[in-house]
């Protein structure tokens, strides 16, 4: 009998990285088409985001996916932070802002992030806990296919939004209820991701019945059948 703990039991949350710290008590202006937005860090967990209406302070989670490039929940809207670009992501209710950060200490490249379609035609399988993982092909037309742990051959296709955040890693905005029974925490209905594929690791948010969870994983390449990518 194997009475070992292979740690079964918890979420999708179980691979998490420990929250990041780096910007505690910092201040982002972030300069965009769209207008001027101000993101101050409040302490280790709150942050007064400022869009040039209204000013209001959010609880905040923040993970870092390597040297210099941050994601941040704050409240239920979301920011991707590259700081040797001076480059920003907003995802707002309004939608998406690229913009500059001002004053970040080094010199703005130009290069904003965006849309890309770099990614069409690659699948990857997101290991997210202990025999938990969801398996992403992704497709073009803002279209990606998803399958859940354990039903992994269950594939449904989703809304998604593609932004490349520098060479190698993109943000993955994925839209749409995951069905029951799965490894998917009850009532998910997004999924924010931002993907290193140089190291093939993540970092992001999942929205489900409990609020936001925040997550990260590893990545695998398994056989995937080549119908899937049609």
């Amino acid at each position: 009998m194997n009475f070992a703990n292979d740690g079964s039991k918890y979420g999708i949350d179980q691979y998490r990285f420990a929250r990041n710290y780096d910007l505690k008590d910092k201040s982002f202006d972030i300069s965009s088409e769209s207008g001027k937005y101000t993101l101050a860090f409040v302490g280790r967990d709150k942050v007064a985001f400022d869009d040039g209406k209204a000013k209001r302070e959010y609880d905040c989670e923040c993970l870092k996916i390597e040297a210099e490039t941050y994601f941040i929940r704050f409240g239920a809207d979301f920011a991707v932070l590259e700081m040797d670009a001076c480059a920003a992501t907003l995802i707002l209710p309004q939608g998406y802002v690229f913009g500059t950060i001002e004053g970040a200490g080094s010199m703005p490249s130009g290069a904003l992030h965006g849309f890309t379609d770099e990614m069409v035609g690659t699948g990857v399988r997101w290991m997210l806990g202990c025999y938990k993982y969801a398996d992403h092909i992704y497709l073009g037309s803002g279209k990606c296919r998803v399958a859940w742990s354990p039903k992994e051959n269950d594939f449904k296709e989703y809304d998604a939004k593609y932004v490349k955040i520098k060479e190698g890693i993109y943000l993955v905005d994925i839209a749409g209820a995951a069905p029951g029974g799965l490894c998917a925490p009850e009532g998910c209905d997004r999924v924010i991701m931002l993907e290193d594929f140089e190291h093939t690791m993540l970092v992001g948010c999942v929205n489900c019945k409990s609020g936001n969870m925040m997550i990260s994983g590893y990545g695998e390449f398994p056989e995937f059948d080549p119908k899937l990518f049609d």
